[in-house]
């Protein structure tokens, strides 16, 4: 591991690997991924990209990427519409939000959920761009009409 490759996350101890950064740059600026999903390694010492979904994927692909005893950090990049009078023709513009996703589900184990809880914050600041912020323990918690919600 090399120290340009990683950068500690001080509230927790836990690091945070460039490629991280990297792939959710790629979501943010280029809109090459449709989500990231994020782990912290087996050594509980950095946080790591664990799956990434192409731009073609749907809500419902992050949350089969999610595991039910786990947890993940995501982003996902939603695609809506809102109704726009200056909008040509159709009167619905198009938007995007970043949501960022804390997925702790109430079966994983207590010290995963306390590391995940420690490190949240600092992980999210390194992710420069998401706009909302979103915390699920169950999978009812996180479903299309919750990011719905959020950008209504």
């Amino acid at each position: 591991m090399d120290d340009d490759d990683v950068q500690a996350n001080a509230a927790s101890g836990v690091a945070v690997n460039e490629e991280c950064k990297a792939r959710f740059q790629e979501l943010r600026t280029a809109r090459a991924h449709r989500f990231v999903v994020f782990k912290v390694d087996d050594s509980l010492q950095e946080v790591v990209v664990d799956k990434v979904g192409p731009r073609d994927a749907g809500f419902d692909d992050l949350a089969a990427s999610l595991p039910a005893d786990g947890c993940r950090y995501a982003v996902y990049d939603h695609d809506f519409t809102v109704g726009d009078a200056t909008a040509a023709g159709t009167g619905e513009a198009p938007r995007s939000k970043i949501f960022f996703i804390s997925w702790s589900p109430a079966t994983a184990d207590v010290k995963s959920k306390m590391v995940y809880a420690s490190s949240n914050e600092g992980f999210k600041k390194e992710l420069d761009g998401v706009q909302i912020d979103l915390q699920a323990t169950e999978p009812s918690e996180l479903t299309l009409d919750v990011l719905k919600e959020h950008t209504a």
